[in-house]
């Protein structure tokens, strides 16, 4: 997550109830205030409708945002009297597909100019709403297989060695024999989108790569990608 955020997720809610001319406070349930910045609770959505607010650029006349994710993209402006926007990052209230998000707001003058930019990225995971399938076998075949477009989470403090002395992330994608990815992040915790369709990596063995700058663990993966479709054998 970037030092310039433009989504504030967490907020702290209270009931307050008057009756006649006196007021009682009433406690409201308990709310996870996360203030460590530096893990994937501030890049995950728990919500279809997430509100972005912003200050404005000196010299700005406009802002154009970018929202793009492995499954779609859009583009839209805004003028000066607006700082904030809701955005439904998904129609129904919760997701039926996964993904990852890279939002970029720039901020032009009358010539066009960039004057100014917010990036931020947000996740949308099934698990976040419940609706995750929990494969309790680490040895079923469902590990190690990959078909749509993944979301791949990482984090230091999955091993407190590497959350110490840790600065960056490092992902690599390499399918056996074909081409590699090198995905180089500039945080230490969050998701990165692996687009997998339509997207010339093909079919067969994958090997993965997680390792984290200034730390010396390195986390390793081994997907397979079947064939689409039903496949028949004649004779």
């Amino acid at each position: 997550m970037s030092a310039k955020t433009i989504i504030q997720m967490i907020g702290v809610a209270g009931t307050v109830m008057l009756t006649g001319m006196a007021a009682f406070a009433v406690s409201s349930e308990p709310v996870l205030v996360d203030a460590d910045m530096c893990n994937r609770h501030w890049s995950t959505s728990y919500t279809n409708a997430l509100s972005l607010h912003w200050n404005w650029e000196t010299n700005a006349s406009h802002a154009v945002l970018e929202v793009a994710g492995m499954n779609s993209a859009f583009t839209t402006n805004f003028l000066t009297d607006v700082s904030n926007w809701v955005w439904q990052a998904f129609g129904t209230p919760s997701p039926s597909v996964e993904d990852v998000f890279d939002l970029t707001l720039r901020f032009k003058d009358d010539g066009g100019n960039t004057v100014g930019t917010l990036t931020s990225r947000l996740a949308v995971v099934m698990g976040a709403f419940g609706q995750a399938v929990i494969d309790g076998g680490a040895s079923h075949s469902s590990w190690s297989k990959i078909k749509a477009n993944a979301v791949i989470p990482y984090d230091a403090a999955w091993d407190p060695v590497s959350a110490t002395n840790a600065v960056a992330t490092r992902l690599e994608i390499a399918r056996v024999g074909g081409i590699s990815q090198t995905n180089a992040l500039g945080d230490v915790a969050g998701y990165t989108g692996w687009r997998v369709k339509n997207s010339g990596w093909g079919y067969g063995l994958f090997d993965l790569s997680l390792s984290f700058t200034g730390a010396t663990n390195v986390w390793m993966a081994e997907l397979v990608r079947p064939l689409d479709g039903t496949a028949f054998s004649l004779q």
